[in-house]
């Protein structure tokens, strides 16, 4: 018999999958120096009510050119971007998969 305990990938302390890669882009951000190494920015989504939301959006804002890595977390509607893109092109691009968004100064 097993008697092993492993924690639930999906269970972190602040609630969601994601939550540990927002809070690690933005360390990593920290730790590397000023704000012009890595660029992290917020964005807050509009229509993500599931996991399988969470997932389109968070390919198709990798898919786009000079993203490094992107987190959504379902909870808030926060979407964190790391890389040199501009805002428009990531909010063009949730719109273009059906996500409204808007930059979160």
């Amino acid at each position: 018999m097993n008697t092993q305990n492993f924690e639930s990938p999906t269970k972190h302390q602040s609630g969601c999958c994601c939550a540990s890669k927002s809070s690690t882009a933005a360390t990593t951000r920290s730790s590397v120096g000023s704000d012009s190494d890595i660029p992290l920015q917020r964005l807050q989504v509009q229509g993500a009510t599931c996991g399988g939301c969470v997932r389109s959006i968070e390919q198709t804002l990798r898919s786009v050119s000079g993203v490094s890595d992107a987190c959504m977390d379902l909870a808030t509607g926060v979407a964190s971007v790391v890389g040199r893109v501009e805002s428009n092109a990531l909010i063009e691009a949730l719109h273009r998969a059906g996500f409204p968004a808007a930059v979160i100064k």
